[in-house]
């Protein structure tokens, strides 16, 4: 190619460059003096909603949980306040603080200073007059401003949370959901709202388990208290608690302990409450001799792998029983011989399918999967060990969800809480259902530990207390040594009481669990402490209608 033709390409190339540059430069000013005069559909300033309407949070019969409500707030702009201590005087008597107590605040600012976030609704209209007349409304700010409130107090506290003043979650459903309920500011809008969720809390069923708590806590004086009720044929949670607890409208007032939701959170050696599994799981699997009666004289002493003996003691000597025996007395050697004969793998395999050791997704963030440790860790007494609830670390939540695989046929549920979901719109855009994960057992052996465990609520059993006039209650009762973790060895004086309970026993309805933490007084027993509790609850599920006695008579409605 010559170099005068490469010059001419050369300078057509330039040519377009140079053209549609000029023509973007051209149609960019376009659009920014058209935007100045707002004649350009292409652009616009946004108009953000101002203010976004938190949702609320409710019980599964639609009841308040959490609610967006408005509140005003009383603050001192210094600049516009000539003289401090008059601006004091005329607020003083309705924020209920003294005058010097106002000042000493301001003393602290040198602009702006907050002096009551939340001002009675029964003093506002007589604090606005008063600031009115006072000439001073350039200084003494009354902000309309909105925020949370919780009707249910302490109540399912840990399960709602809170959120923090700028209205944002922090604690539970409040932070799990913190998007669903507060979402972002929408375009075009004046107002964006949030979305409402439905819990399939009863707080009814809440109440119960409170006042039974509590009650526990005044005779006992335990650390903590942790509780649960789940409904045994959806696997819903009906009332959930955790011992010491806080009212979410005082929230700065509470303690991290308090906050802590145990229930999902905390994980602790479950005791002899854990047998009724380990039985089931030996049973299922079909490798040990239940048939032939086993010498609960006490102590039972075995050979490990590597030839060295171990003994394992139990409360009592009973002399020869079966597994009904077993798990009306709660002896430690029957369950440790026929674990023996069990195929370690197939043992831990059988507890996995249960549900110990994984996480569920109840729809609440913080909670963990306990522990159950690989085979290939185990010492040559761990498996016996585990099969009385020790070296294995559960939750409550953990406990309850187990129990549905004994209320359904051997059919594991999936343990859920939130209920429904709710749009702005007033669409529900979730809507939870019955999960079923697995089966653990078959239809016999399921039915067989739940008459064991009806069988421990009659005379002579470890769940004497838990049995309710007129209803057949299938229970089990435990009382765990806490490890230290200091010394890593348990200690007689460091225990958790706890019992499990499912009723009715022919068909279960509910799942009741209480575990509580170094109990103090005349007793330490989980059959004496939350066993007693549960009968009460039980009791008061009646009392509801919820559950049917013997007794109940049931008139038709007529049509």
């Amino acid at each position: 190619m010559s170099h005068t033709k490469k010059n001419r390409l050369v300078r057509v190339f330039l040519f377009i460059t140079i053209m549609t540059c000029l023509l973007l430069l051209v149609h960019i000013g376009n659009i920014i003096v058209d935007g100045e005069t707002g004649t350009d559909s292409s652009y616009k300033n946004p108009n953000v909603a101002k203010q976004v309407v938190r949702g609320s949070i409710y019980d599964r019969k639609g009841r308040l949980l959490a609610i967006e409500v408005p509140y005003w707030s009383c603050a001192f702009l210094h600049a516009y306040i000539p003289d401090m201590r008059i601006a004091a005087e005329i607020v003083a008597p309705y924020l209920f603080l003294t005058v010097d107590e106002i000042l000493a605040m301001t003393a602290r600012n040198t602009t702006y200073t907050l002096l009551q976030r939340k001002v009675q609704d029964a003093v506002m209209e007589d604090l606005r007059t008063a600031v009115a007349k006072s000439g001073l409304g350039r200084g003494i700010l009354l902000e309309k401003k909105y925020g949370r409130e919780y009707p249910a107090t302490f109540h399912a506290v840990q399960t709602t949370g809170f959120t923090n003043t700028e209205n944002r979650g922090l604690e539970g459903m409040e932070l799990f959901l913190d998007d669903f309920l507060s979402p972002y500011p929408e375009l075009s809008q004046e107002i964006t709202y949030g979305g409402d969720v439905y819990l399939s809390l009863d707080m009814d069923i809440q109440y119960l388990l409170d006042v039974n708590i509590q009650d526990i806590v005044d005779e006992h004086m335990p650390d903590y208290v942790m509780g649960i009720v789940m409904d045994a044929r959806t696997g819903e949670i009906l009332a959930s608690a955790s011992s010491p607890w806080y009212d979410a409208n005082h929230y700065n007032l509470s303690r991290e302990d308090e906050r802590n939701n145990r229930v999902i959170s905390y994980m602790y050696e479950p005791g002899s409450v854990f047998k009724i599994f380990s039985l089931a799981a030996i049973m299922e699997i079909g490798q040990a001799d239940l048939e032939t009666p086993f010498n609960e004289t006490g102590t039972y002493t075995f050979t490990m792998p590597n030839g060295e003996t171990a003994t394992i003691k139990s409360t009592s000597s009973r002399g020869l029983i079966g597994p009904a025996e077993f798990i009306k007395y709660s002896t430690n050697g029957a369950i440790a011989h026929w674990s023996l004969q069990t195929d370690s793998d197939l043992f831990r395999q059988k507890l996995l399918d249960f549900g110990f050791g994984q996480s569920w997704n109840t729809g609440q963030g913080g909670v963990i999967p306990g522990l159950l440790t690989p085979v290939s860790a185990w010492s040559g007494r761990s498996k016996p060990t585990i099969s009385f609830g020790q070296e294995i670390g559960v939750t409550v939540l953990q406990m309850a969800t187990a129990a549905t695989a004994l209320a359904n046929d051997g059919i594991l549920l999936a343990p859920h809480i939130i209920m429904k979901k709710i749009d702005s719109d007033g669409l529900t855009v979730y809507q939870a259902e019955r999960d079923e994960i697995r089966t653990v057992l078959s239809p016999g052996v399921a039915g067989k530990i739940l008459s064991y465990m009806v069988g421990a609520t009659e005379p002579g059993g470890t769940a004497m207390l838990a049995a309710v006039e007129g209803i057949e209650v299938a229970a089990k009762t435990g009382t765990a040594q806490i490890i230290n973790p200091e010394t890593n060895s348990y200690s007689e004086d460091s225990v958790l009481a706890s019992t499990l309970a499912l009723v009715p026993a022919d068909a279960p309805k509910y799942i009741l669990y209480i575990a509580a933490a170094n109990p103090t007084g005349r007793t330490i027993w989980g059959s004496d402490i939350a066993a007693p509790a549960l009968a009460s609850i039980i009791s008061g599920l009646i009392s509801q209608g919820k559950l049917l006695t013997d007794s109940t008579q049931v008139i038709p409605v007529s049509q």
